[in-house]
């Protein structure tokens, strides 16, 4: 995969022959959905996906990290100069993809929050809280972010990699 995630999501290894990529799903027509979030099929509203709920686990592509690689496709409404706050976000009722399967590896990381020279303010982004997260803990979804989880049964990442505070690498388990 060639395309920038931004500064909060990316892949480490994301082998065709390990992970599965659920596609032909958009992202809802309104709310902030990041990149590498949990999600899921959306039952209520077919062909599109919902956030995961908390400690929601799947297979075969069901239940993933989300991933949009639509960012070449802007609307003349879209900012001109575009840099890496901007890639995070996936673009509201748009295809994207749920990527899951034992092997594939992602990294996420924390940022704080930033005043940039021409004047934006960029919101801090928690992608996952690492309290007491150490190599080879499970990671869970909590609903809003990945938090250190019991097994299997309610994860779908485990750790690999960790600073211990704002960065984490983690292998996908299911």
């Amino acid at each position: 995969m060639a395309s920038d995630y931004g500064l909060n999501f990316g892949f480490r290894r994301s082998d065709e022959s390990v992970v599965t990529r659920e596609g032909r799903l958009k992202v809802p027509t309104t709310g902030t959905f990041r990149l590498g979030s949990l999600v899921t099929f959306d039952p209520a509203s077919p062909g599109y996906l919902k956030a995961a709920a908390s400690g929601e686990v799947g297979a075969g592509g069901t239940v993933g990290v989300l991933v949009q690689e639509e960012i070449w496709d802007r609307s003349v409404y879209s900012p001109e100069n575009i840099d890496s706050f901007y890639y995070g976000v996936a673009r509201n009722n748009r295809l994207a993809v749920i990527v899951s399967g034992p092997g594939g590896k992602i990294w996420l990381k924390n940022t704080t929050s930033q005043t940039r020279a021409d004047g934006r303010v960029i919101a801090a982004v928690t992608m996952v809280d690492l309290t007491n997260v150490a190599i080879k803990d499970y990671l869970t979804w909590d609903g809003a972010k990945f938090v250190k989880g019991t097994g299997i049964s309610d994860s779908m990442l485990r750790v690999t990699l960790t600073n211990g505070t704002d960065y984490v690498e983690a292998v996908l388990v299911a």
